[in-house]
């Protein structure tokens, strides 16, 4: 079969959610540091320092977010607060719930502290509500993992009625929902939805990071929680990491001060919206018929495969190809229903990550996707 996209040499990669590299605000950022360095906390956050991370980001967090400043955790990125607050919550052999798909690395990071991590089914508006009541009935998680706006890897937004629905499961069941938002400002159409803290604050514990709004490379990220995890999460974060990365944290604080956060984030819309609509695009023009969640905002679009498509050693079957996948298999937990006929589903699911791809790139990568999963 004489492949249409040979033309094009360079590799497509559909692996990592990365942001694009034009987006990063080198220029903006910098003189943020230089100002934090050379102002009046320029010897402070050189220093050690701890309470949890720097202040007055605290501070505007907690404005942020309506709480308390002692409700306020900053880490060196979410998902180093993620491990830290499952090292807190969870017991060798402790059950943990994740939605079906979901984010691989969160996964690994549970199991790797001991959690039986058991995925609930997700459907097109969110987590399958009867579902998670049949694994409540066998098992009482220490927490729910769930990202609900533009959800890696699905892209899926959790509906209004299902995330009502989990505030009242968590309050009926006595778990947490660990809900993780780092893409919930990254929406480029439609209306914004209510955080599950907003909901149920008591059960509910936030995680974001500036990682997609910024720079990943800046490791700053934030939790939000009751009082009695945050406290303990704090002194945890001091004996781990000893110090917190404070010119940066002061650098973040300086960037919203500015005004920069407000005027990046809208260059970044402006930048990935063509982006998921281009994904969006070649999705239905070279498979289609495949129902995926279209999603208002984010990083990612995914989809499962047709069972009769040809998805066998698919990876390196497309590595040769030039298009560079990640193994769908790392965003399943464990199934609820060991019976259940879904052996292969995570051998047919591929993750899309648009906004490091140009419009072009994301329609090449396609068509390479196409033509393998069809020969």
């Amino acid at each position: 079969m004489q492949k249409t996209t040979s033309s094009i040499s360079n590799n497509i990669s559909f692996t990592r959610g990365v942001p694009a590299l034009e987006a990063l605000p080198t220029t903006l950022f910098s003189e943020c540091l230089q100002a934090v360095l050379a102002g009046p906390d320029g010897k402070t956050v050189l220093q050690y320092g701890h309470n949890g991370g720097y202040v007055p980001l605290k501070q505007l967090l907690a404005e942020q977010y309506h709480v308390d400043v002692d409700q306020v955790l900053i880490g060196n990125g979410s998902l180093h607060l993620q491990d830290m607050l499952t090292a807190q919550l969870v017991q060798t052999g402790d059950v943990v719930f994740t939605e079906q798909p979901s984010y691989d690395r969160a996964i690994k990071t549970f199991r790797r502290r001991g959690a039986k991590v058991i995925g609930i089914p997700l459907a097109l508006d969110g987590v399958d509500i009867t579902a998670l009541e049949e694994a409540l009935a066998r098992y009482t998680p220490r927490f729910m993992y769930i990202v609900p706006d533009f959800q890696n890897p699905a892209g899926v937004t959790t509906s209004r009625e299902k995330r009502q629905a989990l505030a009242q499961l968590a309050e009926k069941h006595g778990f947490y929902l660990v809900e993780d938002v780092p893409y919930r400002t990254l929406r480029y159409s439609g209306k914004t939805l209510p955080l599950l803290r907003e909901l149920n604050p008591e059960r509910t514990i936030t995680v974001s990071s500036y990682s997609k709004l910024i720079s990943p490379g800046i490791r700053v990220g934030y939790l939000i929680g009751p009082r009695d995890i945050v406290k303990p999460l704090i002194a945890l974060a001091e004996d781990t990491t000893l110090a917190p990365v404070l010119p940066t944290q002061a650098a973040v604080l300086e960037f919203h001060k500015r005004g920069y956060f407000e005027r990046n984030l809208e260059s970044l819309k402006q930048l990935y919206a063509p982006r998921l609509q281009a994904m969006i695009s070649a999705i239905k023009t070279y498979l289609p018929g495949i129902d995926f969640a279209e999603p208002e905002g984010g990083f990612f679009v995914s989809i499962t495969l047709p069972q009769e498509s040809n998805y066998q050693h698919l990876l390196q079957r497309a590595k040769e190809q030039g298009l560079l996948l990640t193994d769908g298999n790392g965003f399943f937990a464990d199934h609820l229903n060991a019976q259940a006929n879904q052996a292969h589903t995570g051998d047919r699911f591929v993750r899309l990550p648009f906004c490091a791809l140009t419009p072009q790139e994301i329609e090449a990568g396609m068509q390479r996707l196409a033509e393998l999963v069809r020969a």
